[in-house]
């Protein structure tokens, strides 16, 4: 299972904005940074920013490829997340979204344990 596991309704909203805007050849992708610009958020970029061979991809979604630093993805892999977006923020990234009124983040999903999946399992 990818650690990636989509993309909320309002992340989607925010990249089809940035799509819009800033078509091109090349295709976008979403490295999750490991440290200072981006904290873990996921940066917006094109393909031509990851290290083919080094950068390791977690996921995919909506046809966007997401990657993170060697190190960064051993702990990523382990957890389950969905790339989501806040509205009208400023932040001092790179990410390519900013220019158009949003950011997107990180939002980790639980881990599912068998007594997890027992409870999910008689919730209505």
């Amino acid at each position: 299972m990818a650690a990636c596991e989509g993309i909320t309704p309002r992340a989607r909203r925010l990249l089809d904005r940035v799509r819009a805007a800033e078509p091109g050849e090349e295709p976008f992708t979403f490295m999750i940074s490991g440290g200072c610009c981006g904290g873990t958020n996921p940066v917006l970029c094109r393909r031509s920013s990851i290290i083919d061979g080094f950068d390791v991809q977690l996921g995919e979604v909506d046809g966007v490829a997401v990657y993170a630093h060697p190190d960064h993805a051993r702990y990523l892999a382990a957890d389950r997340f969905v790339i989501d977006a806040l509205d009208d923020v400023r932040s001092d990234t790179f990410s390519l979204e900013i220019a158009h009124g949003g950011r997107f983040v990180l939002r980790e999903l639980p881990r599912v344990t068998p007594a997890t999946a027992a409870v999910l399992s008689r919730t209505p």
